[in-house]
């Protein structure tokens, strides 16, 4: 077998076991999370939706703690962002609308954002963002969580 057909049987394989391996975990624990954002003012930009875990040394919203995320096209009034397969657990939920498109959550000159962002459940911090706790819901099967964008 020569030098390019085995990297081709050694990338098939690769790929069957990348597909595969879903189909051979335990399925039932995976665990999934719909996000019902609202309050969304505009149709203008994108929304960014991010799912944070508890990490030692990582404040919230960090996004060294962020295991997953999603942006979505804004949608005046709101809509709602699934995360399937995650693993059961906590997880604190924030967002931003990004209304000029620049990837960004904008701030003011004493850094107080001057586009939408919300986090889990409502929450709200004093002089900063809300804690994780305060953000987080657990996860277990099939669960849901409210993301207000506030302006």
């Amino acid at each position: 077998m020569n030098r390019k057909s085995c990297f081709a049987v050694a990338a098939a394989i690769a790929v069957f076991f990348a597909l595969a391996a879903p189909a051979m975990s335990d399925t039932a624990r995976a665990a999934e999370l719909t996000i019902a954002v609202s309050g969304v003012k505009s149709a203008e930009g994108r929304i960014y939706v991010a799912l944070h875990r508890a990490a030692a040394g990582v404040k919230f919203p960090d996004m060294k703690g962020a295991v997953a995320g999603a942006w979505s096209k804004a949608q005046k009034g709101g809509f709602s962002v699934t995360f399937a397969g995650l693993a059961p657990g906590r997880y604190a939920v924030n967002g931003f609308h990004d209304t000029d498109g620049d990837g960004e959550l904008d701030t003011n000159l004493l850094g107080v954002p001057t586009e939408g962002y919300g986090f889990g459940n409502g929450a709200t911090g004093s002089f900063g963002p809300p804690d994780f706790t305060a953000a987080s819901i657990a996860v277990e099967g099939k669960t849901g969580v409210d993301l207000p964008i506030g302006y």
